[in-house]
């Protein structure tokens, strides 16, 4: 069997699944995965024979896909702010507009212009704290996690990464002790209501991580009091507080953070959803 036709039986087995551009999408990174070769090469490949282990992969991985498998868990890789990073079904998928938050957080520090001590709260993959510690080498960077799979993952991506962090294995919701105060805690929590889960596509409620995703629905803002009143307590002085949020719970958090003693501004990311928050004690 040559890549054509390969090519042509996993769109025949996928077409009412997948819409046709997203499937193009995925087969060019599955045909990279399994061969090696890239966009240009598989052009020019589409008549050369694959070997039996190779359209076993493709099998595999087409099943996989039909099966409603994120394209991330099946290559076991993500992408964020330009780099590669490991993931399992342990941790999140990266998402675009988490790399927004990273970006603001960036943008403060260098506007501060001196090392600051960061914490990055539900660290999962370790993508938000990794990327902080590479643009801002000098600063101090640590990520929390209750998930010790979580942080196996976040480990293996800081080696690869060659970024120093400090991992903490905590549960933020119980009687949390951290070892240090922190100029910055950033967090991109949990916030979807249970309720919702029906309504969401199956390559997320069924792959990734519910601990990571849903809140009960009658506190949907958990977290965000959790980890504020941590601030409150962890923060050095002139701290900041960065969240990113559910684009409908701005005002809710904004109304939180404001009876909290906070004082807090929301962005909106490319979009144009409310989606980040920054937070400091007045």
């Amino acid at each position: 069997m040559t890549l054509a036709e390969i090519k042509i039986s996993i769109k025949e087995l996928l077409r009412k699944k997948i819409d046709a551009i997203e499937l193009n999408s995925l087969l060019g990174m599955l045909i990279e995965e399994v061969t090696s070769w890239n966009r240009v090469q598989q052009v020019v490949e589409l008549n050369t024979p694959l070997t039996e282990l190779q359209i076993k992969k493709f099998n595999e991985y087409s099943q996989e896909l039909l099966n409603d498998k994120p394209i991330q868990y099946i290559l076991g890789k993500a992408w964020f702010m330009g780099v590669s990073y490991q993931v399992n079904e342990h941790v999140l998928i990266p998402r675009p507009e988490t790399e927004e938050l990273v970006e603001w957080v960036v943008e403060y520090a260098n506007i501060i212009g001196k090392p600051l001590q960061l914490l990055d709260i539900g660290t999962g993959s370790g993508c938000i704290a990794i990327s902080l510690k590479k643009a801002l080498p000098l600063c101090s960077v640590s990520g929390l996690d209750i998930s010790a799979e979580a942080l196996e993952m976040a480990k293996k991506n800081a080696v690869l990464l060659n970024a120093s962090i400090e991992w903490i294995e905590q549960d933020i919701l119980n009687n949390v002790v951290l070892p240090n105060t922190y100029d910055v805690i950033v967090s991109n929590p949990p916030y979807i209501p249970m309720r919702e889960k029906e309504n969401m596509q199956e390559q997320v409620k069924n792959y990734e991580p519910a601990i990571a995703l849903f809140v009960p629905n009658e506190d949907p803002l958990l977290f965000y009091r959790t980890i504020a009143q941590l601030a409150k307590k962890q923060l050095a002085p002139k701290g900041q507080l960065f969240f990113e949020i559910h684009y409908d719970q701005g005002k809710a958090i904004l109304n939180l953070l404001d009876e909290m003693h906070f004082h807090a501004e929301i962005r909106r990311d490319s979009f144009g959803k409310n989606r980040m928050i920054r937070a400091s004690l007045k």
